[in-house]
């Protein structure tokens, strides 16, 4: 009996698809998102979340289908290529429909 219950103590934690250490930081890189286009870097300047915790918030979101990258642009601050993501399903850009498109006619 003293077996299990230490087995159950030393037993590694159930790992979630998701990392979220803070639901604040993420409910507000979420909230930037949906009014704002931007850079992970806008992100963190304008939430004060952390850089590096952002970007896991950042791909969560995408594997939830909360969030999505609009573009890629150069970055205001650091002039290198940078996606930019919204939240806002409006500005997405729609899945196109894999068709076959008949090129010749037949006959």
């Amino acid at each position: 009996m003293a077996e299990k219950t230490k087995a159950a103590k030393t037993a590694a934690p159930k790992i979630d698809e998701t990392n979220v250490h803070n639901p604040n930081d993420l409910c507000k890189v979420l909230e930037y998102f949906r009014y704002t286009v931007g850079t992970t870097l806008d992100c963190f300047f304008a939430t004060g979340v952390l850089r590096n915790c952002i970007t896991w918030y950042v791909r969560d979101l995408e594997n939830m289908g909360l969030l999505q990258a609009i573009y890629v642009a150069k970055d205001r601050r650091t002039h290198f290529l940078a996606k930019h993501y919204s939240a806002d399903p409006l500005k997405w850009q729609k899945q196109s429909q894999d068709t076959q498109l008949d090129l010749f006619g037949e006959g």
